[in-house]
């Protein structure tokens, strides 16, 4: 390629990216997005509609290892469509100070629905639908309208109505488990799975239309101002893929800086253009975790290098891999059941990082070698993993020490027998646990009509408290007045109580 010609794809490319950038920053008219601060400590996008007055009140949570970002689409629509929207960081996530419990996510939605006033339309994603509903059920939350959107949540017996969105494709909860439910009203995208399910038009049209039914308002045009951001994200990478494959060969002192050059303009490019739809930017408690990761990609990929192996063969192995774990779709409807959690981090995360750093270890290589290819590669998976795919940060709490006690077998075998417990918000589909006397203490299975899970023992602290010794918590049997065992509640730091009633004959 001739001189002239080189610099002219440079002038398109940046211009690209400029533009990109430029056009990725728009909203839709009339609105305004404010970053704020909610009862004390708790960061939210503040969406402020066109118009004086007041406006009904909608709050958004997002999901498990996501941020408020993640709902952007859904506090843009709402806010055009006349509501005043405010989107929080759940605890443990995003610039959230507090650390993550599931009790703790419901706490702060709780406190954050009282600060804003009588909140009409709740809207949760996956995790954030279930520590709204367990907020619901708790009463510290009373809206109109609770939407659901990749979740399953149970609102109690006087919870408000119930919409349920989610993707004909969601690994988490799968749409036979959400026909389930008769108490709600099922809205399906035929095309989308749990992590696009943000992003997806018939969702957040649904969405919008049924939070206007509930507060007596007529639903506006579908926003189309999204449509401009996604362009102007599409562009902007465009443009950083271009002016990368124009770099010039580095002298040989400098060879190995290609790579990392070439990752870098793009990452760059990528924080610009997506700040609004996800949480872009590099956190610096990340950045251990991500040079390991890094370390080990490329490790991996000098590895297939000697054998020959192409950089895209490791993309070709995971979407093998998701779609074995797609397939087996009555087990990921178990509560007991990691796979779905497993298939959403291969596609949301690790896929599309493969995906994206093969291309960019094609053009690293293009005026370089196959060691500038791998290590673009490894820059972008390594970064990926723990940009997209960390877990929140916790509080770690050291299990206190605890002594088993001596009871009369008597005592023991009270508690013998099967349990039933109903879905709640941490358990989403029904199960059983079944307890047996073994030795001086007592041992428990829980398992659905598909699956069973690993049985652990537990010992006694008193005739009714029982403690498990390798993963903590805490069971409390429950007797009536003759003393007889009734019921038992397990107890879990940081999650909500649930209760089993026990069964008058045993189950198959």
């Amino acid at each position: 390629m001739s001189t002239r010609a080189t610099w002219s794809i440079v002038v398109i490319a940046i211009v690209c990216l400029v533009g990109g950038v430029a056009l990725s920053r728009r909203i839709e008219p009339g609105l305004r997005v404010q970053t704020v601060t909610l009862a004390g400590d708790t960061p939210a996008l503040h969406f402020i509609p066109a118009g004086a007055g007041r406006h009904p009140i909608a709050l958004l949570a997002h999901g498990y290892s996501a941020t408020k970002e993640y709902l952007f689409r859904y506090g843009e629509a709402l806010a055009a469509a006349g509501f005043e929207c405010y989107d929080v960081d759940q605890p443990g996530h995003g610039a959230s100070p507090r650390p993550y419990s599931f009790m703790e996510s419901v706490r702060t939605l709780e406190t954050v629905a009282q600060d804003l006033g009588p909140v009409d339309v709740f809207l949760g994603n996956s995790m954030g639908g279930l520590t709204g509903g367990e907020a619901v059920r708790e009463g510290g939350m009373k809206p109109k309208l609770f939407i659901a959107l990749g979740s399953l949540p149970s609102l109690g017996e006087h919870g408000p109505p119930l919409v349920l969105l989610a993707g004909q494709f969601d690994e988490v909860f799968p749409p036979a488990l959400l026909r389930a439910r008769t108490d709600a009203r099922l809205v399906l995208s035929p095309w989308s799975d749990h992590g696009l399910e943000g992003y997806d038009l018939q969702l957040v049209n649904a969405a919008v239309e049924a939070a206007c039914a509930a507060v007596g308002k007529a639903p506006p045009a579908a926003p189309a101002w999204w449509c401009w951001r996604l362009a102007g994200i599409v562009i902007g990478l465009a443009g950083a893929a271009g002016l990368a494959l124009c770099f010039p060969q580095l002298p040989r002192s400098w060879a190995w800086g290609r790579g990392l050059l070439v990752a870098t303009v793009f990452i760059g490019a990528f924080v610009l253009t997506t700040r609004f739809w996800v949480d872009a930017m590099p956190h610096p408690r990340y950045f251990a975790a991500q040079a390991a990761a890094i370390a080990t990609t490329f490790l991996l990929l000098l590895g297939a290098g000697r054998l020959r192996v192409p950089r895209w063969a490791f993309a070709a192995v995971i979407t093998t891999l998701w779609l074995g774990v797609i397939a087996v779709t009555p087990v990921r409807s178990l509560v007991m059941s990691h796979l779905g959690v497993f298939s959403l981090v291969l596609c949301v995360v690790l896929l599309p990082a493969l995906l994206i750093g093969a291309l960019l270890g094609r053009i690293a290589a293009h005026r370089g070698s196959r060691f500038d290819g791998d290590l673009a590669m490894a820059i972008i998976v390594g970064c990926a993993l723990f940009q997209w795919g960390r877990a929140p940060r916790t509080a770690f709490e050291p299990p206190s020490a605890r002594v088993a006690v001596q009871l009369d077998k008597k005592f023991l075998d009270a508690c013998i027998g099967d349990y039933e417990f109903a879905p709640n918000n941490l358990y989403w589909a029904p199960y059983k646990f079944r307890v047996w006397r073994q030795g001086d203490h007592l041992a428990g299975q829980a398992w659905t009509e598909i699956a069973r899970q690993d049985a652990f023992d537990f010992y006694p602290e008193s005739e009714t408290n029982f403690f498990r010794r390798s993963a903590g918590g805490q069971l409390t049997f429950v007797k009536n007045a003759k003393g007889e065992v009734t019921d038992v509640i397990f107890h879990t730091a940081g999650m909500p109580d649930s209760e089993g009633k026990k069964l008058s004959q045993p189950s198959n």
